[in-house]
């Protein structure tokens, strides 16, 4: 089908211009000088953040070799410093610093002029060096003054740190789990992932790192484009892209690894990846920038800047040369059969991405045929970059590509997963989850649905996942991802319509089975902590209060007093997250979480409460914004 497509007159014939909002000197003259003005209205901090807000406008605008970026960016450092938010002066100094002299080498007078504010930024790093030792070193001699009521501010400037490792030990095939759990195969249920030692909730379960990843519309002037940190915190700075005026950075870091693994080939036709999806649903998320990242990682990785021919990786070509012929895939999937039980299966891997389920064959043929279009349209984007580029392309390189997005394209639809920051509502202190983007996770993608998971995601930076267990889980017992409408919401016919028409697969976890409904009843049934099976209180001996399965005794009144004191810890937990404490309410969830385990039969409202706290929690805990 792309052959066909691609051998028509009109697509063979299309030639892309760019679509990206460049720079523009002209305005980033007006921008500064309307800094200037600003700053000398007032002098107090409010106006001072509005010149380092105008300033910044004025960076996004300016080439990156005109002397009024320069100007802005070492302007907007000092601002910054005024302001005693040294970390954004630093990253301010960074990336002036970063600039190299030959971008000034058309005349001395340029030449002596960058010279003269790379001095201006090497002392206004230095002071702030010195500045923020200074204050280091009074917050070491103060730190057992600190009372414990400081512990929500500190949580929220520490979430946003590094990411928890897994418990326990590394499993040895698994590369992003601990050995508490295993991949298995069958028939009904395919791959997916189960325990191999009881569980408690909040074990970490899965860190995995994206393969590839992109940015929501809605996040591109919010969030690193790189690592997805919040640009909207105190210390945070925004730093342009060199060439366009549409994505942001938090560091000249993250700008520097964003344009050397992929931003150089999409920058220039940046727009198109959110202007021209065919699926409205899909606009905003940019599953064609996802699709179109995933191709450029894989196939560019061994890119050598100085050919002037398309050489694509041969890793690459072994998957999607000759349009996937059918006895090539036989082979790929008889080397791919063991990964995760006796070869590594790593999400960075690009053999875990490639055998990700696509459901192309069971999709409606308008749903494939659009595909392929936007398929074929991202294949002459990448063309199109890479002409500019001086690089020659054959007509083999271009199918390969174009065939390569078609396969991420119907991969992204069944496995594409969020990129979440939680942002903190003050009225009624609870951390609601907000998209910033997409991203590929081939560990994750191995766990299968349930309307009831067993499990829970936190994003944390640089698109790093965290998946924990929520609530107990046994021996043996499969671990469940939710990747549809939850019980909770939405009825079974609704949520079985939803997953058959997106996954192909109709729902047998046991809310649907059982047919559970919300709001759940009242009345709590309880189990035999022996056998665990549910205790019909019909039937139980008034006298000695046997189970009527495996006679043990139950003490139904004994356990009715416990349960009364154990619910007291969730409301005692939740008055500490009311109070930002959420690291100390999270033993007193556990301790109650285990009872309800231990002694009601599921579901049951207690257990519900209890993990929508422990949610919450680990909310607090992961990428956060405001």
């Amino acid at each position: 089908m792309v052959r066909m497509f691609m051998e028509m007159s009109y697509v063979a014939n299309l030639k892309l211009d760019d679509s990206y909002e460049g720079k523009n000197d002209a305005q980033a003259v007006q921008l500064y000088e309307k800094s200037v003005g600003t700053a000398i209205e007032s002098r107090d901090e409010h106006a001072e953040i509005r010149t380092c807000n105008i300033l910044t406008q004025a960076l996004f605008a300016a080439s990156a070799n005109g002397r009024v970026f320069l100007d802005a960016i070492c302007e907007r450092a000092r601002r910054f410093y005024s302001l005693r938010v040294y970390a954004s002066c630093l990253r301010d100094c960074e990336c002036m610093l970063a600039l190299p002299a030959s971008f000034y080498d058309d005349s001395a007078e340029n030449v002596k002029y960058f010279v003269q504010r790379r001095k201006e930024c090497l002392q206004l790093e230095r002071e702030c060096f010195r500045k923020l030792e200074a204050l280091s070193s009074r917050k070491r001699s103060t730190r057992r003054k600190t009372s414990s009521s400081s512990s929500s501010s500190s949580s929220r400037s520490s979430s946003s740190g590094t990411s928890p490792t897994i418990d326990g030990k590394p499993h040895s095939y698994l590369a992003s789990c601990p050995d508490s759990i295993e991949l298995q195969v069958d028939e009904a249920r395919g791959r997916h992932l189960v325990a191999t030692r009881d569980i408690r909730p909040g074990t970490v379960l899965i860190v995995d790192r994206p393969f590839s990843f992109s940015t929501d519309a809605s996040a591109l002037d919010r969030n690193c484009l790189h690592c997805h940190a919040t640009l909207k915190l105190e210390d945070s700075v925004r730093i342009p892209c060199r060439n366009c005026q549409t994505v942001a950075f938090c560091t000249e870091v993250c700008r520097k690894e964003a344009w050397e693994t992929y931003h150089q080939y999409e920058c220039s036709v940046f727009n198109y990846f959110f202007n021209n999806s065919l699926n409205k649903e899909r606009q905003q998320s940019s599953y064609l920038l996802l699709a179109y990242r995933t191709t450029v990682i894989q196939a560019l990785s061994l890119r050598n800047r100085t050919e002037t021919t398309c050489v694509l990786n041969p890793d690459f070509l072994r998957y999607h040369a000759n349009g996937n012929a059918k006895d090539k895939d036989n082979d790929i999937s008889k080397e791919s059969a063991n990964l995760g039980s006796t070869k590594t299966y790593s999400s960075l891997d690009y053999q875990t991405v490639f055998q990700l389920e696509t459901h192309c064959a069971d999709v409606e043929p308008h749903v494939n045929l659009i595909r392929t279009v936007e398929a074929i349209f991202l294949a002459k984007c990448l063309i199109s970059v890479l002409n500019k580029l001086d690089v020659v392309c054959t007509m083999e390189t271009f199918i390969a590509l174009a065939v390569a997005m078609l396969h991420h394209l119907q991969v992204i639809n069944c496995n594409a997963y969020e990129i979440v920051e939680n942002v903190h509502d003050e009225a009624t202190r609870v951390w609601e989850p907000r998209n910033i983007g997409a991203a590929i996770y081939s560990t994750v993608s191995l766990v299968n649905h349930s309307c009831y998971p067993n499990m829970v995601r936190h994003s944390y930076p640089n698109g790093i996942v965290v998946v924990r267990a929520l609530r107990f889980i046994g021996k043996g017992c499969e671990i469940f991802d939710c990747y549809g409408p939850h019980f909770l919401s939405e009825s079974k016919l609704n949520r079985r319509e939803f997953l058959w028409k997106k996954y192909r697969f109709l729902c047998g976890c046991d809310a649907c089975k059982q047919n559970w409904k919300f709001p759940l009843p009242e009345i709590i049934n309880y189990k035999c902590m022996a056998c665990s099976e549910p205790i019909d209180l019909s039937i139980i001996d008034a006298t000695n209060q046997r189970c009527a399965k495996c006679e043990k005794i139950v003490d139904l009144k004994r356990i009715e007093k416990q349960l009364c004191k154990s619910i007291q810890k969730r409301l005692s937990a939740i008055a500490k997250m009311y109070q930002g404490n959420y690291k100390d309410a999270m033993p007193l969830l556990f301790e109650h979480a285990d009872f309800v385990n231990k002694h009601l039969t599921e579901p049951n409202i207690e257990g519900i409460k209890t993990e929508q706290c422990i949610v919450q929690c680990y909310n607090s805990l992961g990428s956060i914004s405001v």
